[in-house]
């Protein structure tokens, strides 16, 4: 938990790199369960839920498994072109991904994070394959990010299946939390991909 300790008349702030991640891991590891539980007895209605009609269905599937937890009346529908889709506790995120087809790779969010909702710290990937068998998977952000691709904007690839060491903060051999702060995050990746040409 948060704590402020005095120390002779110099207040020393120590705050909780991730409050309550085990809880909130467990919160998050019960809604995929149930989401998946609901693709195998409703797969005809899941599998309508594309894109943004599935960001409401998963928050009311984790407000229901949030009470009697710490997280109980805190999990909150985001919407619109903000990033993530849905918070916990105002520090987690969520953001919900679709794919229609039989893999587990999309493109995902831009590189930029100028959408970014304020005073989230940790964000979770949350990705339903609607394709049969329809599937929900969920990690880490930094840890699916395999790749940057340019659209509109450089947008970060998503690779579900991507394994440890390979993502794009491995490439360029710096933390997603050092780069997205940068004020010119792009430029890391720039250099990455011109030292390859």
């Amino acid at each position: 938990m948060f704590g402020t300790y005095i120390l002779r008349n110099k207040m020393i702030v120590s705050v909780n790199s991730d409050p309550n991640r085990s809880e909130f891991d467990i919160l998050l590891s019960s809604t995929i369960n149930e989401l998946n539980v609901h693709a195998k007895n409703s797969s005809k209605k899941v599998a309508t839920l594309l894109g943004r009609n599935l960001e409401p269905y998963v928050k009311d599937v984790m407000t229901d498994l949030a009470v009697g937890t710490v997280f109980e009346n805190s999990i909150e529908l985001i919407g619109g072109q903000k990033f993530p889709d849905i918070v916990a506790k105002k520090y987690y995120g969520i953001e919900v991904k679709t794919t229609t087809q039989n893999h587990w790779k999309t493109t995902g969010n831009s590189v930029l994070e100028s959408t970014r909702v304020d005073d989230v710290e940790r964000i979770f990937m949350l990705f339903a394959k609607l394709a049969s068998p329809i599937e929900f998977r969920c990690r880490p952000y930094e840890e699916v990010l395999s790749e940057v691709v340019v659209t509109h904007s450089p947008r970060y690839l998503i690779d579900m299946n991507l394994e440890q060491g390979k993502t794009i903060f491995d490439k360029i051999n710096m933390p997603y939390d050092t780069l997205r702060k940068k004020e010119s995050p792009i430029k890391p990746i720039v250099d990455h991909y011109k030292s390859k040409l």
